[in-house]
């Protein structure tokens, strides 16, 4: 059972799925502050890295703390609700607990309130994981990434201090800091520690044993409007959405087909494709983005044919090829600012890499628009997803030369590679700098994998 245990909580959702359980040193459960403070001081004295495990839902790897010895340390009791407050739209919480688990419990208080942050893994991700991975969902347009809900955090670090950092306002990257160790608090101040800084961190800067999160009632339902916009090659496609983000629409569904190499696919929806909700007295505005715009072509639909299309979209992820199957190599691209207007060389530049490591372009897909952070700046653009033919013969390093490809074209394009669960790993990135200063200060035992990890490491994790 023990051996088990370890091998469980190793597990994960991304590509790096090699897991050693005897490298997992010891794995803790803790249901409450005091034992969280144990399994920390355990591997303190005994000189073990810690890896935080949630559901393990995301696609980085970086949850796996590669095959190091280490400690693990699970949020999958931490389920508490410790406050709800609807008189000032907030809660605080643990951080194991999901969104869904989040939301009956709101619901069973307030119907009409809920927990605005949504992935599709809603079921299993931990609202600890959220803030590790910065994660959003496909209502992140008008919800944000999970910063964006966020009041404050508790975070332990490896001596066991207790660290509060706190919104003060609208600007994230400035946050209030409170240590019970005064000399710390003191020096995370002068490095202007925020909840940016946590937000999308790995786990590197300690253990968020609690989180401040808003809560807010459902918007009153408005009169909304349905469309689907076809556009007649993918830099017009591109245009369409910086004009909807330039216009600001607020899109309450957003999403794209960008291409599609299967029939029952291509011919209903004849892509590159938009399938769009939004309020009807964004009408007007909608149809002019789309108008001065070359061969675009603007339909307003009816519900059950905005349904039609939005059940195909969301199938499509998990359909096969006509031959052979899919798989996800790479998980997803951002691309915003001025790259949208050259979306036709972008998408052929990530085709050829595919292709040039062995992998059939199949099918794309996204939310658009979409938001995420890049360090402390806000991108807008699209979140898209991709999905390849499986090579026949397909070994590990095949897979492993394909994401270097992959984010090696992130870079040559300036594009940003794996946008919703980020790609960890680049040692160029701003925000890797970042935590580097941080864990100067803080220590460097939690998921140092994640920091100093090799390319020839990370190979060892693909199956």
């Amino acid at each position: 059972m023990e051996r088990l245990n370890r091998y469980i909580m190793g597990s994960n959702a991304s590509i790096f799925q090699r897991i050693d359980p005897t490298t997992n040193v010891e794995v803790f459960l803790p249901t409450n502050e005091e034992e969280i403070k144990e399994a920390i001081t355990y591997a303190r004295e005994k000189n073990l890295p810690i890896t935080t495990k949630g559901g393990g839902s995301g696609m980085s790897g970086a949850c796996t703390g590669g095959i190091r010895e280490k400690v693990i340390i699970s949020t999958l009791r931490l389920k508490h609700i410790y406050e709800l407050n609807f008189g000032k739209g907030y809660a605080i919480v643990g951080p194991g607990l999901t969104p869904d688990e989040f939301n009956e419990r709101i619901q069973k208080e307030q119907p009409n309130w809920k927990f605005f942050v949504s992935p599709s893994s809603r079921d299993v991700a931990t609202l600890g994981g959220m803030m590790s991975t910065d994660g959003g969902g496909n209502d992140a347009w008008l919800a944000g990434t999970m910063v964006d809900s966020i009041l404050s955090v508790e975070l332990i670090d490896i001596n066991n201090n207790k660290i509060i950092i706190e919104r003060t306002g609208d600007d994230l990257s400035k946050s209030k800091v409170t240590c019970e160790d005064k000399e710390l608090e003191k020096q995370l101040i002068d490095k202007g520690f925020s909840l940016l800084d946590v937000a999308g961190s790995h786990g590197v800067l300690g253990f968020i044993s609690k989180l401040k999160v808003m809560i807010k009632p459902m918007p009153e339902a408005g009169k909304e409007s349905y469309a689907v916009i076809h556009a007649n090659n993918l830099d017009n496609f591109g245009k369409i959405i910086y004009g909807l983000i330039e216009h600001d629409v607020p899109l309450t569904y957003g999403e794209t087909i960008v291409e599609a190499r299967h029939p029952d696919i291509s011919g209903p929806t004849n892509p590159p494709m938009f399938i769009l909700k939004y309020p009807t007295e964004y009408e007007e505005k909608v149809q002019s983005i789309c108008n001065n715009i070359d061969n675009v072509d603007f339909a307003s639909v009816d519900l059950e044919e905005f349904e039609r299309m939005a059940e195909i979209r969301v199938k499509m992820a998990k359909r096969n090829p006509p031959e052979g199957f899919q798989m996800a190599l790479f998980e997803g691209y951002g691309i915003y600012g001025e790259n949208l207007l050259r979306f036709e060389e972008i998408i052929t530049t990530i085709n050829a890499s595919l292709m040039k490591h062995t992998f059939t372009p199949f099918i794309k897909f996204g939310h658009a628009p979409s938001v995420y952070y890049e360090y402390d700046k806000k991108i807008k653009g699209i979140i898209m997803h991709s999905r390849e033919k499986r090579p026949e013969n397909l070994t590990p390093k095949v897979v492993f030369d394909g994401i270097v490809g992959c984010v090696e074209t992130c870079e040559q394009l300036g594009i940003t590679p794996k946008p919703e669960h980020k790609w960890p790993f680049q040692k160029t990135t701003e925000k890797h700098k970042r935590l580097i200063e941080l864990t100067d200060v803080l220590g460097k035992q939690f998921n140092p994998f994640l920091l100093e990890s090799s390319l020839e490491e990370l190979a060892e994790l693909v199956l």
